[in-house]
């Protein structure tokens, strides 16, 4: 193949990449206690060390197409779980994941949102205290 028919199918693998590219957008990001019908429960940015188990509840705007968002939890900046979600097309789209919590697990926390891509299109930041 010659450098002429690379170049072009390179530029068409480029074009198409970008075509069916999806932008993400994270309407809502909450942490809870609970999630009960769809909906979080008991949200706050603060929760004591025996809380036991912290949801993650996001929500994402008009997916046009099938794809995946992880949850990335952080403790102290050290990743702590990394949660895979499917998202479908949809124009409103809820989802969440949970981290079990260690009693001695106080102080800073994080939850990343990644698209598939793993860039970050959102992040709650939240304190677990004794």
């Amino acid at each position: 193949m010659n450098i002429y028919k690379v170049s072009l199918l390179a530029l068409f693998l480029f074009i198409s990449g970008i075509a069916h590219a999806q932008n993400l957008e994270v309407e809502d990001i909450k942490l809870a206690t609970a999630v009960e019908k769809h909906e979080a429960i008991g949200i706050d940015t603060t929760f004591t060390a025996d809380v036991g188990t912290i949801y993650c509840y996001t929500i994402i705007k008009d997916a046009t197409d099938s794809t995946q968002i992880n949850h990335a939890w952080y403790y102290d900046g050290e990743e702590k779980a990394r949660i895979p979600l499917t998202i479908a097309p949809s124009s409103r789209w809820r989802t969440w994941s949970s981290k079990s919590i260690l009693p001695t697990w106080t102080g800073d926390w994080r939850v990343e949102v990644e698209d598939s891509k793993g860039n970050v299109i959102a992040e709650q930041s939240f304190t677990i205290h004794n």
